[in-house]
Formats: structure tokens, C-alpha cells, sequence
């Protein structure tokens, strides 16, 4: 379904904006917050509730002070998305947008209002950072329409891919791959499955064993993912003048329902 109306999270369900006035730049103001406040309200309300490798948090915050959504840059997966996608050669002059989210009762146009803020501080927060990457799920009906009311320059689409799952939720590579290698951080990639209802591994079961038998016995799925769109902030002249040579392809539509 195609809509004028602004999809929103809370507690991670897909809703719509119930206010259909536009937001007033009086009511509400943007600012940083600690992790821990962003994390929190990422896990209550996000789709993808995990916390990414974070670098700056922004909070937009309504008339009551109460915080009604957040914005997390973060480290990229690999250096490659930057240096693909901006022009940089050095990654450390750009990141990812890895976590957007507002609630319901924000008014439209709500995005737009707050990702210009979140980017004015971020760059204040990280001078040296000049150009944002982010993507957006049409699986999860999102197309990026923020990104282009706030022109953002789309890429294209990333390769299909082959994704596990929990029911609909799904396990990111970087979770999987801490269990597999017995990285640091595996616990709690542990933890972080078996609180979408799947039983914890046995007592002599490896990890590895664990997620084979997780998978054989259906309680892991896979799924063919057919692609992220992928868009790219520039926030300085420099930028600009970088991304010149890049694609900036026309903005994606989500097409009717059969």
C-alpha cells in the first residue's frame, strides 16, 4: 500500500503518524543523549532492536521533554561502504545513519525536521565527518522518501542476499558471526536470539552446533533478501565535489499491491 502518510515504530510495530499536521519547529527541539538512553529506546521500539557500533546519538524531543525519537551514526561494517559510496578515500570522513526512529505521535514531516538536526549535530559533534550512508529496507516498507525530501543521492541497490531469520525478525550477520568465531560479544549474541523465544544451546553444544540445529530444525530460517537502497548524505562542499563521479539515481517508488 502506497501512503502520504508517514510510517512510524513503537514497540517495534509499524504504525502511521496519527497527527496529520505538519510538525511545528517550535515544539521540538533535537539534542544529543547517551547511549544508554538511545539503546534503550531502540530496543522498546525499533524493528531491529540491536544497538549498531555506535559514534554520535541524537534524541528529537516534544513539548514535555519526553524523548519521541532517536537517531544513531555509527561505524560502518567495512570501510568500503564510506570509501563506495562518498568518494572518500579516507572512510573516517563519513558513517552510517544505522538507526532512525520516531514515534507515532509525531507529526509529519517529523523525519526531515529531525535528520537535518541530527546531521547539523553530528557535525558537530565529528567535524571530520562530511558525508553520511544509509539504507533503507523496502521489506519493511521503507523506500527512503525522507532521504529524499532531504536529497539525499541514491546509489542503487545492494546485492541480494540470503539472511536467517527468527519468524520475521532478522539475526545480522555481525550477530551471527560473533557465535560462529566465538568472538567477543558472543553471550550476548546468544542472548540476543534466545529472547526472540528460541531455546539457549545445550550444555557440551558449541555455538557453531547450536545455530546448525537451530537451522535444521526450522526454528532458523533463511530468506532471499532481495536488496537495500542505499543513499548518501553530503554534508560539506567537499563532499559534493567527491560525489560528483558517483551514481545519483532516480528516487525508488514501492510498487501497488498485486
Amino acid at each position: 500500500m502506497d501512503t502520504l502518510r508517514s510510517q512510524r515504530w513503537r514497540e517495534r510495530r509499524a504504525l502511521w503518524a496519527t497527527d496529520f499536521r505538519t510538525i511545528n519547529p517550535r515544539a521540538y527541539t533535537a539534542d544529543f543523549i547517551d547511549h544508554v538512553v538511545a539503546r534503550s529506546f531502540i530496543a522498546e521500539h525499533h524493528y531491529l532492536p540491536t544497538y549498531p557500533a555506535a559514534q554520535v546519538a541524537v534524541g528529537l524531543f516534544g513539548r514535555r521533554a519526553a524523548l519521541e525519537g532517536v537517531a544513531v551514526f555509527a561505524v560502518p561494517a567495512t570501510d568500503a561502504v564510506i570509501t563506495r559510496h562518498t568518494g572518500f578515500t579516507d572512510p573516517a570522513k563519513g558513517c552510517v545513519l544505522a538507526r532512525l526512529i520516531l514515534l507515532d505521535s509525531v507529526p509529519q514531516n517529523g523525519e526531515s525536521f529531525f535528520c537535518a538536526r541530527a546531521f547539523r549535530l553530528l557535525r558537530r559533534a565529528r567535524p571530520a565527518i562530511e558525508a553520511v550512508v544509509s539504507y533503507s529496507d523496502p521489506e519493511a516498507g521503507h523506500i527512503g522518501r525522507v532521504y529524499a525530501a532531504l536529497s539525499g543521492a541514491h546509489r542503487g541497490t545492494t546485492r541480494p542476499r540470503t539472511v536467517l531469520r527468527v519468524g520475521d525478525r532478522t539475526i545480522s550477520d555481525r550477530t551471527l558471526s560473533k557465535i560462529r568465531l566465538g568472538e567477543r560479544g558472543m553471550d550476548g549474541a546468544i542472548d540476543q536470539i534466545v529472547r526472540l523465544g528460541l531455546p539457549r544451546p545445550g550444555l557440551r553444544e558449541s555455538p557453531g552446533a547450536w545455530l546448525h540445529r537451530l537451522q535444521a530444525e526450522c526454528l532458523l530460517t533463511r530468506h532471499r533478501h532481495l536488496g537495500l537502497f542505499t543513499y548518501c548524505f553530503e554534508l560539506t562542499r567537499d563532499a559534493r565535489r567527491h560525489g560528483r563521479a558517483l551514481p545519483r539515481l532516480p528516487y525508488p517508488k514501492l510498487l501497488p499491491a498485486a
